[in-house]
């Protein structure tokens, strides 16, 4: 797949994603700190695992970078 240039607004949607994923993964790590419920603290560190993930994958994608299974975006 050719890689194609972002439109000015697309890219900055995906700035403010990276943002909004940033703090899911902030709010989750500092969720975990005060419950003690098992399972609650396992969704919390898979939520945190997973927004992190997704907000490299946008970095990856706004460098022109490759998806994980090998592609380019």
């Amino acid at each position: 797949m050719h890689n194609r240039r972002l439109a000015p607004h697309e890219m900055l949607d995906l700035h403010e994603l990276i943002g909004m994923k940033n703090v899911c993964a902030a709010k989750s790590a500092a969720m975990m700190n005060m419950v003690t419920d098992p399972q609650l603290r396992q969704f919390l560190q898979q939520e945190m695992q997973t927004a992190t993930q997704q907000a490299h994958q946008i970095q990856s994608l706004l460098s022109g970078g490759t998806t994980p299974g090998g592609g380019r975006y």
